[in-house]
């Protein structure tokens, strides 16, 4: 019930479905994000933007005007993850808990949304729809990270050896 409500508020803010771009390119993108995450579990963040530089570099033409699709795509992997954090968070809590936690979502798309179209006006022109999505990108797949480690299961709490003593 959640994941739906989740799908309908990203694409009302503009992500792309991810069945609307070449599922190779998905496919390859999410593998190698997946790969990055894997090899550098203590720096994840380092991971964010390995696609879109990537792709920017790869692009033969006007490098500028690729850097907001080439962030778009990268972007679309981490949305999934984000998407995928969220069901997964949602599933511990109660109805009440889970419309929250969309009303949160939804307060933080707005936030996110202004505050890159801020950012993104705030460049040259040339520059500006490039940086927008870049900004995007970081912020959803920040936002992605972050839930996915509240989501890992927390190691349970150990009992001390002997009962603690009160010196005086």
């Amino acid at each position: 019930m959640l994941l739906p409500r989740l799908i309908i508020l990203a694409l009302a803010f503009g992500a792309t479905p991810c069945w609307a771009q070449g599922s190779t390119t998905l496919a390859a993108d999410r593998a190698q994000v997946a790969a990055c995450l894997r090899d550098n579990r203590t720096a994840a963040p380092s991971c964010i933007g390995a696609i879109a530089v990537a792709c920017v570099s790869a692009a033969s033409t006007d490098r500028r005007a690729a850097e907001a699709g080439c962030a778009r795509r990268e972007e679309a992997v981490w949305r999934e993850r984000l998407m995928q954090a969220m069901q997964v968070s949602g599933r511990s809590l109660d109805a009440g808990q889970r419309s929250r936690l969309a009303a949160l979502h939804l307060a933080w798309e707005g936030f996110i949304a202004q505050k890159c179209a801020f950012y993104g006006a705030t460049q040259r022109e040339g520059w500006q729809l490039g940086r927008q999505a870049g900004c995007e990108l970081r912020e959803v797949a920040t936002r992605a990270l972050e839930l996915q480690r509240a989501a890992l299961p927390q190691a349970p709490a150990r009992r001390p050896s002997s009962p603690p003593q009160i010196f005086r």
